[in-house]
């Protein structure tokens, strides 16, 4: 079901993008590139999903085991920086608005797409050098990307494990937290707004709260599942016999990760303006609204960034004229 539904939601997601040619719009770079993440993640999932109906028996090789493992990682921690990024893009949009239009040139955000794939390429090449993802079961059966050793554990794969979770959910996590209140905030402190730049504060709202659904439900249990069995594997947590059931929980909370490939297609609905799951029209016959009316960004940025930056401008006169006035 994911497979079927991650596939249709992010192919037509970067065929609506190549169709009207806004791929590479300054806020819809950040989705096209976690739509192709995910496209390219859903296509591993025929594999694991043989690997279980088989009983977690690996029959198609190490190396599409290293393949199909590193891709798991990679969009697990490549969708979350890619959330994260969108949320941040909001929040410089609503709470700096002034930085906010210098930062409109697409260099900014092709630049943090290519670090965050370079960080992924690296982690990729990380994965496939360090030793077999592949170990026997004691009744034959080939496990992948599962019952490593416990040396693996007290070796490597610890710090790795640890360290994924800080780096790729607890700190994109805290940010989004961090965001969403600000964003709520400074919306609630803006004087009137046009009507679009009400709608486009709603959407940067209701952006950032799918996102940090998407975390929660998508992300979180892993994460905690993963943490709790990995200080079990190290002898840190003992005496309970509920921890031994973190290894079944890994398998049912690594599945659940796998939603976010169905879930994201939700983001690029809200946080793209023009986005929408039929054809784009033509002239006034579009919802009974001109299409001219459409933000060409594909954001709704461009109206945050307008009604916001007439507030902060409007701020920045009446200090001045104080200023003058008292001088």
């Amino acid at each position: 079901l994911v497979f079927v539904l991650g596939l249709a939601g992010n192919l037509s997601v970067l065929w609506y993008f190549l169709r009207t040619r806004t791929a590479t719009a300054p806020a819809n770079i950040f989705l096209a590139n976690l739509a192709s993440l995910d496209l390219i993640f859903v296509l591993t999932l025929p594999f694991r999903v043989a690997y279980h109906a088989l009983r977690n028996d690996w029959v198609f090789g190490e190396a599409l085991c290293k393949i199909t493992g590193s891709l798991f990682y990679a969009n697990l921690y490549g969708s979350s920086l890619f959330l994260t990024c969108i949320c941040l893009e909001r929040y410089v949009a609503v709470v700096h608005p002034l930085r906010s239009l210098r930062l409109r040139r697409p260099l900014y955000r092709v630049a943090s797409c290519l670090a965050v794939w370079a960080l992924l390429a690296a982690a990729v090449l990380y994965l496939m050098l360090r030793g077999p993802l592949t170990r026997p079961f004691p009744d034959g059966r080939l496990a992948c990307l599962e019952n490593f050793s416990s040396d693996s554990w007290k070796g490597r794969i610890s710090g790795v494990s640890l360290f994924a979770a800080a780096v790729g959910f607890l700190v994109p996590l805290a940010l989004i937290g961090v965001c969403y209140p600000l964003i709520a905030r400074r919306l609630l402190e803006m004087p009137g707004m046009a009507p679009g730049s009400r709608a486009a504060r709603r959407k940067a709202l209701r952006t950032v709260l799918v996102v940090l659904v998407v975390f929660l439900l998508c992300f979180a249990p892993y994460h905690v599942t993963q943490v709790v069995h990995t200080l079990w594997r190290l002898g840190a947590l003992e005496g309970c016999p509920l921890l031994r059931g973190t290894y079944a929980a890994r398998r049912v909370t690594m599945a659940l990760t796998s939603l976010n490939a169905c879930l994201d297609p939700l983001v690029y609905y809200c946080a793209a303006e023009r986005f929408a799951w039929s054809p784009p029209c033509s002239g006034r016959c579009c919802w009974g609204r001109p299409a001219a009316s459409r933000d060409p960004q594909g954001s709704g940025l461009q109206a945050l960034d307008n009604g916001a930056s007439r507030g902060a401008q409007a701020e920045t006169v009446t200090s001045s004229h104080g200023a003058h006035g008292g001088a």
